[in-house]
């Protein structure tokens, strides 16, 4: 028996079936009843009443429920306890990041913290996709997880917004670039390096440019953030990236382009709901400050009559 069929199982009970289930769960809805089918045949017993409408937990199902519900709690008190036994002595802090947000932005973020908390040791990494850092999250195996702002998430889950990520359009080396504002609708026939989303993930790109008509050109499909910004140095695609790599992107002699509309998207930290332990309580506190000043010197540069991409440069210049 694997934990999270458990927590399938779970779902698809509290959500009335396994559509609402899957879309919870961010998985599609045929891995929920697989998942949920293992169960039975390893139980040896129905789990649910399947009719034409909805799935209705049998007897057994609901004994099941509530020896379900300890099971997961006590794998998450471990997880807690066994973290706040580290953290006695300093500890680990562990944190997760989906590809469209990237480790690189979140350790940019986390100076004031490790200044603060030395005997606090950050273990960053990234996750491929939202729904593998919403199941960190819920079992315990993170601490915080950083993503875009998600869509009805768990009960079981919180989440606090940080900011909006902006996008800009990065052009490869050599590639005219104008000098003002580019319209999306004029981004042209050069190929786009996109990051990669799975099933049940938006992808703010591919909306906004729908939303205006473009039929974009896909050259390739990377998994990072990274490795769109080596596509548009080395094989000549273009690619939309966060402002603190448009910085990095202009020091390769890459051009910087500023679209309109500007394609924005919230983001924040999923946790678990409740409170915070102290030192991811303070590690959050500590991302908000740097970035309410990352924020701040970019509108301060912009009111002295620069643009965007140029005051981005300048903020990141300052910070250095």
């Amino acid at each position: 028996m694997e934990l999270r069929q458990l927590e399938h199982f779970l779902a698809v009970v509290d959500h009335g079936g396994l559509g609402r289930a899957a879309e919870r769960l961010y998985l599609s809805q045929p891995t929920v009843s697989a998942s949920v089918r293992a169960l039975e045949r390893e139980l040896k017993v129905e789990l649910f009443h399947r009719t034409a409408r909805r799935l209705a937990p049998t007897s057994a199902g609901r004994q099941l429920v509530p020896l379900a519900r300890r099971v997961l709690d006590d794998v998450v008190a471990v997880h807690d306890a066994m973290r706040a036994a580290r953290e006695s002595g300093g500890g680990v802090l562990t944190v997760m990041c989906t590809p469209d947000m990237s480790a690189e932005a979140v350790a940019s973020w986390a100076g004031g913290f490790t200044r603060r908390y030395p005997a606090v040791s950050l273990d960053i990494s990234e996750v491929g996709s939202r729904q593998e850092l919403v199941a960190a999250v819920a079992d315990g195996r993170a601490e915080l997880g950083f993503t875009l702002a998600l869509k009805d998430l768990r009960t079981d889950l919180g989440f606090i917004e940080l900011g909006v990520q902006r996008l800009l359009l990065v052009r490869p080396p050599g590639h005219p670039a104008p000098t003002s504002r580019l319209p999306l609708t004029a981004l042209g026939d050069l190929p786009l390096a996109r990051r990669q989303v799975t099933r049940n993930e938006e992808d703010a790109v591919h909306t906004a440019l729908a939303a205006h008509g473009v039929a974009a050109t896909t050259g390739a499909t990377v998994p990072s953030r990274g490795a769109q910004l080596t596509f548009v140095l080395r094989s000549g695609f273009q690619a939309f990236l966060p402002l603190r790599m448009c910085a990095a992107a202009l020091d390769a002699g890459a051009h910087v382009v500023e679209t309109y509309p500007l394609i924005e998207s919230p983001f924040g930290v999923v946790h678990r709901a409740g409170s915070l332990a102290p030192a991811a309580q303070q590690f959050v506190s500590d991302v908000r400050g740097a970035l309410r000043g990352w924020y701040d010197a970019i509108a301060a540069h912009r009111a002295n009559g620069l643009d965007l991409v140029d005051a981005v440069v300048a903020a990141r210049d300052a910070a250095l």
